[in-house]
């Protein structure tokens, strides 16, 4: 029986998905006695004009893009199993990569109720700033006004717990606790295979190539053929195509990066990891055969019960 290692790929994606459905049905949030539980307990001390409990908002807030980041997922196992979606499928691998290192960041085990407060602060700064660059040529919206309303609380919490605040008034970019969030591609490396740390930006990148529309990324999927469109150049006519092989090499950071970060959460949650480390080995290994690729993926990915990184 022939074996489609498009909907192979589709179903492995679709596994880790349920994996987190099934504990996140049941649970719907961080179990009594888990990491996440024991920092809450810190709420009262970090109070402020940031918020009353700001400490449990550092610790729930990663489940919003861990939701996005499976949304695309699921868009992702469509494609593969739709005839199109030749181009698209590396756009989406690399959003997904994208949207997985804001949760992986604010999950990292083991920092602490305030080193996880200054982290989610730096993120809501950030969007907050962003936000505000929505509303341009004009003094003052309800947008522009909320938005500088919240880093001002935020900016004040910070002094007030004795955190440094950066680049505070700055017209352009946003001010930060301590230090700033880590580049993109920082955390990609750190993210997919930190003692190999070019594999995460080469993911990221392959995708931003094809997502930017550049042509060295687009060019992977040319095929000659043999019209010519004008013989005097020697140019011919071209035709996007995609191996399923091909594909699961270039894009083979998206399950890495899911796998990652829902490691981090279920640990950090307390949720038992026994569905989890099932769907995680199948898409190891799944990716591995339609890949072709026969050396081990990175040790990291292969523990079971412990965070990934």
């Amino acid at each position: 029986m022939r074996v489609d290692p498009w909907a192979e790929l589709a179903r492995s994606l679709e596994g880790l998905h349920a994996a987190f459905a099934d504990s996140y049905d049941s649970v719907h949030g961080f179990l009594d006695g888990s990491p996440a539980s024991k920092e809450c307990g810190q709420d009262s001390a970090l109070a402020g004009t940031w918020g009353d409990r700001p400490v449990r908002d550092a610790n729930v807030a990663p489940l919003t893009p861990i939701l996005v980041m499976l949304d695309h997922l699921d868009t992702l196992s469509s494609v593969f199993r739709s005839p199109g979606g030749t181009t698209s499928s590396h756009t989406l691998a690399r959003a997904i990569l994208d949207i997985a290192m804001g949760p992986w960041y604010l999950l990292e085990p083991g920092i602490g109720e305030r080193e996880r407060v200054r982290r989610y602060m730096n993120v809501r700064l950030q969007s907050l700033k962003e936000q505000a660059q929505f509303e341009t040529g004009t003094k003052s919206t309800a947008i522009l006004d909320h938005s500088k309303q919240r880093i001002a609380k935020i900016v004040k919490a910070a002094r007030v717990h004795g955190f440094e605040v950066r680049r505070d008034g700055d017209r352009y970019r946003p001010p930060y606790l301590g230090t700033q969030i880590p580049s993109t591609t920082s955390l990609a490396a750190e993210m997919i295979a930190p003692q190999l740390p070019s594999l995460g930006p080469l993911f990221w990148r392959t995708g931003s190539a094809v997502a930017h529309g550049q042509q060295h990324g687009i060019s992977m999927f040319f095929e000659r053929l043999d019209l010519p469109v004008n013989p005097a150049h020697g140019d011919r006519a071209v035709t996007l195509q995609a191996s399923a092989r091909d594909t699961a090499l270039r894009c083979g950071g998206a399950p890495l990066a899911v796998m990652a970060t829902l490691r981090r959460l279920f640990t950090h949650y307390g949720w038992d990891t026994k569905r989890l480390s099932s769907a995680e080995a199948d898409a190891v290994n799944t990716w591995q055969a339609v890949a072709g690729v026969h050396t081990p993926v990175p040790g990291t990915f292969q523990q079971t019960g412990k965070d990934l990184l």
